[in-house]
């Protein structure tokens, strides 16, 4: 079987305390399961295709109109789909990176322009940036903060790239499935002042959803938002992920808590990685991006902990690592374990 290039494959290592996936450390909302568990009996009918209850939910969540709110199966979902819809002649990538955009334009034969971002700048997207979007570029991918380096995007640089991408008629799809666990700030007010930006977000992260499989795109512009949502399949978004979806919708105090959390534990995390001769990069979000010997995965995974391997991501390689920062005394295992096999 080929490797599962993601995180979570807990499947196939069944016990082990997973590092690999970064997901909120305190778990689902208890409303979240209490909804789940009431929506057995509607299970048996078929879900609401515009999932009306959920976009005013979401919309009321990210204080946008309703009318900009596209529900998709998940991000990934919302990313085949805007690829889908722009069919671009030419998208540019900064890597590293999420693989999913790549992954979401090599179904439609396009290879994207990469732009590699410098290790000795500990991976930081800068203004520089904005000269390599140039005319005939049509889809620009860009993260904030960005997975795996877990780096924040400045509102400066942000602002600059928009106004570049406005200037050469390319659409912007901004990924911020982790900046609600994230020292960050999101960019909803820059929607209404540009409709080319697509704003792609998930609560898989944000309040461990990944089970159920649901995200959602922001996007001002009426016709682009009328064909996201054309793209998709019927039914695309279940009953489980609606009725979970408008729970989590109401639990802002779980994620304040989450965020004080992954504060706290981030930096902890990080100072302990650090002490052990691992070269961390600085992070804004709820995972860490390390770099240590070849091999020390399987050599964690022999301990019974599951790090993201992250040889797989253009601009890193062997060697390179993710782990999601938990609770404190699954982050303490994490360590003892780097002790025993460093």
């Amino acid at each position: 079987m080929d490797r599962f290039e993601h995180g979570g494959d807990v499947y196939s290592h069944p016990g082990v305390l997973d590092f690999s996936a970064s997901l909120n450390p305190l778990g689902m909302p208890k409303a979240a399961r209490e909804a789940l568990l009431a929506s057995v009996d509607a299970c048996e009918s078929y879900p609401d295709p515009h999932a009306r209850e959920l976009v005013g939910a979401l919309a009321g969540f990210e204080q946008v109109d309703e009318a900009w709110v596209v529900p998709c199966a998940g991000a990934t979902d919302a990313i085949e789909r805007l690829c889908m819809v722009v069919r671009p002649r030419q998208a540019i990538v900064f890597a590293p990176c999420y693989g999913g955009y790549e992954q979401a334009l090599a179904h439609l034969g396009i290879e994207p322009r990469v732009v590699l971002l410098r290790e000795q700048d500990d991976f930081a997207l800068d203004k520089d940036a904005a000269g390599s979007i140039e005319q005939g570029v049509d889809l620009v991918f860009l993260a904030n903060p960005n997975n795996p380096t877990g780096r924040c995007l400045d509102r400066a640089t942000l602002e600059l790239l928009l106004a570049r991408a406005t200037d050469v008629g390319a659409v912007v799809a901004l990924d911020e499935c982790f900046v609600d666990l994230s020292d960050g700030v999101g960019s909803n007010d820059l929607l209404a002042t540009h409709p080319n930006l697509v704003i792609i977000k998930a609560l898989t992260k944000s309040f461990c959803l990944a089970g159920l499989r649901l995200g959602y795109a922001l996007c001002a512009d009426g016709a682009l938002t009328d064909r996201l949502r054309e793209a998709g399949q019927t039914w695309a978004v279940s009953v489980p992920a609606q009725v979970a979806g408008v729970a989590c919708a109401g639990e802002g105090d779980h994620l304040e808590r989450s965020r004080a959390l992954v504060r706290r534990e981030r930096g902890r995390l990080a100072q302990s990685l650090g002490s052990l001769g691992l070269r961390v990069v600085p992070s804004d979000a709820n995972y860490l991006l390390f770099c240590g010997p070849v091999g020390l995965g399987q050599a964690l995974l022999a301990q019974g902990v599951m790090v993201r391997a992250c040889d797989n991501f253009v601009g890193l390689g062997p060697g390179w690592y993710r782990v999601v920062v938990r609770i404190p005394e699954q982050n303490d295992l994490l360590v003892a374990a780097l002790k025993e096999v460093l």
